[in-house]
């Protein structure tokens, strides 16, 4: 059954792939205020921020409003809520928020990365995945590193219903696990690295294979009506993406001063994040697809949610195809 539902699933969202705007092209000038998030999770946005590149594109006649976001679940809310119209979240939590009503459509890749694994403090006796069955883990729901958990347990024969879900925020969760109030934690970097390093806990469980892509999401409303501004984004998020490719060192300390973390742990959680490539790659997309069976599963997605249909309408690559990015 999850196969031949996996293989429906990624059908559909493959004929998305060739989704096209059916809009006609609006002048950047007809929006005066544009609101996009930013995110320690994912440092391209922090360069776009930082170095005025998103400004500079739009033009001085649009005003941006920066929200931080905390995970993929904020960014999201903001989505939804219509506080900002572009934000960034992992792939499989795109699909969720999809699946669950949330009106925005990936149209990039922004970074693939090994952000999250499972973390265990450095005294723990936890040293497998079975070992966990009982215990109270820390996770912040609809994110990448709450659905890597469930899919982490299943690779053992385990659920959600064998551990006790502790919800809460990303650094929330790593103050948890340092204060012992949690045994475990589906960490997120730069916080997971902070915890690497300063207080030398554990990664007892790491797997990129069940890691999904980083992904750019805009509202879909604001995408019909102001293509053109979609297509400037991209060209601007690309142009930060080659700054960060090239200027590792400045990347670093940009990462660092935004979260207020030392530079070792930004330079930690940049070796595990590759930024090569905006376009969605099949491979991308067959990995955001891939947290569809444990999803149908999870409890996550409210009443009458279709993942077919979310899948089948989530990814829209036209805009990278037509400005040729890679």
């Amino acid at each position: 059954m999850t196969r031949r539902f996996s293989r429906r699933l990624f059908t559909a969202l493959a004929l998305a792939a060739g989704l096209t705007i059916g809009a006609g092209p609006a002048r950047a000038d007809s929006v005066s205020t544009l609101g996009i998030s930013y995110a320690y999770y994912d440092p391209v946005s922090l360069i776009l921020k930082d170095r005025g590149i998103l400004q500079d594109t739009l033009g001085p006649n649009v005003k941006i409003n920066w929200v931080l976001s905390q995970g993929s679940n904020k960014a999201l809310e903001f989505l939804r809520g219509g506080s900002i119209e572009f934000g960034q979240t992992a792939g499989s939590a795109a699909l969720l928020g999809r699946a669950n009503g949330a009106p925005v459509q990936v149209i990039g890749v922004t970074t693939n990365a090994e952000w999250t694994a499972i973390v265990v403090p450095a005294n723990s006796p936890i040293t497998s995945l079975t070992e966990l069955k009982g215990k109270r883990i820390a996770a912040t729901p609809g994110t990448d590193p709450d659905i890597f958990l469930l899919r982490t347990l299943a690779t053992v024969g385990l659920s959600g219903g064998d551990i006790t879900l502790v919800p809460l925020q990303h650094p929330l969760g790593r103050q948890a696990l340092a204060a012992g109030q949690v045994d475990a934690w589906a960490g997120l970097d730069p916080f997971m690295a902070e915890a690497q390093l300063i207080d030398h806990d554990k990664l007892i469980y790491r797997n990129p294979k069940l890691i999904s892509p980083g992904t750019l999401l805009v509202r879909e409303d604001f995408e019909a009506a102001h293509p053109d501004i979609v297509k400037d984004v991209l060209i601007a998020y690309n142009k930060a993406r080659d700054w960060a490719i090239a200027n590792p060192d400045g990347t670093a300390a940009i990462l660092a001063s935004e979260s207020h973390l030392p530079l070792d742990v930004a330079k930690l959680q940049l070796s595990r994040s590759h930024f090569q490539g905006e376009a969605i790659t099949p491979a991308d997309a067959q990995a955001i697809l891939a947290a569809a069976p444990v999803l149908q599963t999870s409890g996550k997605l409210s009443a009458g949610a279709n993942l077919n249909q979310a899948g089948a309408t989530l990814i829209n690559t036209s805009f990278t195809t037509e400005l040729g990015l890679k």
